[in-house]
């Protein structure tokens, strides 16, 4: 199936769901928000991520409080199975199949890819319930299933991932359901930077007004401003690409519902009903109130 076709039948299935959609072409193909926002790259051929696009695109996912997923049909060599993640320089990779699963059904993976197989999550704490009621020793449960005690003791010591050959085994001998769902999404520590001297003074000023600020490429969004709320905002001088740059932004904004400015050097009041803020305007204001008090005036 062609990458468009894909997305089509992903966006068709989640506003269906009751989802609320835009489409973007960058580190995101689709925005989609119901209780929790989505942020979804669609590829034929998961292993054709970049590196760069699969970091925006956790970036973005972590400034606006949302996951980050890939959705894919094959890798390289083989076709994505259902109910398996695969992941893309740390990002959640699935198939569509399983991706409906999960939206329609609820129904999370229960296995990972990875090299030398496929891996589970277990429950440590149920994983030492069930050998104590076995009054079994770690060496002696190790020994049982024909596996090193070192693996007993670092599974129970931390919410690692498990070989699922040695998963079931454990789960053969103690009696006990010790896997559990994939924890798809998970927050990340990671931090962009600014594409241009102008995109960093932006931030200098928005930092000066109490604002915490981070940034993003491949995005409608390049630089996010955060106190007690969120402000999205696009950083561009080029006078052609202001009315597209304003289209997607207020597209992705109306999406997470969040304030969006689009800030410039040129002096308008407005592009397609998105606030346009010139920088000299910016660097008048004394506190991150000013700007969050014209933004909802301009509602």
């Amino acid at each position: 199936m062609l990458k468009q076709k894909l997305a089509d039948n992903i966006v068709a299935m989640l506003e269906n769901e009751g989802y609320t959609t835009c489409r973007y072409t960058g580190c995101f193909d689709i925005a989609a928000k119901k209780n929790k926002l989505l942020l979804i790259k669609v590829l034929h051929n998961v292993d054709s991520i970049l590196q760069d696009h699969s970091k925006n695109l956790k970036i973005v996912a972590k400034n606006l409080g949302g996951d980050p997923v890939i959705v894919g049909e094959q890798t390289t060599r083989e076709k994505l199975q259902r109910g398996i993640v695969y992941e893309r320089f740390e990002t959640p990779t699935v198939s569509a199949d399983t991706f409906n699963d999960l939206i329609i059904r609820g129904i999370f993976p229960r296995m990972y890819r990875d090299r030398g197989g496929l891996y589970v999550e277990i429950d440590s704490d149920i994983l030492k319930d069930a050998r104590s009621k076995k009054n079994m020793t770690q060496r002696e449960l190790a020994e049982a299933v024909g596996i090193n005690k070192k693996v007993i003791y670092e599974h129970e010591k931390h919410q690692i991932r498990m070989m699922l050959s040695i998963a079931e085994k454990l789960e053969d001998m103690l009696k006990k359901k010790i896997m559990k769902p994939a924890d798809m999404f998970k927050d990340y520590d990671i931090k962009g930077t600014p594409k241009d001297p102008l995109e960093k003074a932006v931030g200098s000023e928005l930092k000066k007004l109490g604002f915490e600020v981070d940034y993003a490429k491949y995005s409608p969004i390049d630089v996010f401003a955060k106190e007690k709320s969120l402000i999205v905002s696009d950083v561009e001088t080029d006078r052609k690409k202001m009315k597209k740059k304003a289209e997607d932004l207020k597209r992705i904004a109306s999406v997470t519902e969040h304030p969006a400015v689009l800030i410039t050097d040129k002096k308008r009041k407005e592009i397609e009903g998105l606030t346009v803020l010139d920088r000299s305007e910016l660097k008048e204001m004394e506190k991150s109130k000013e700007l969050i008090k014209m933004l909802k005036k301009s509602k």
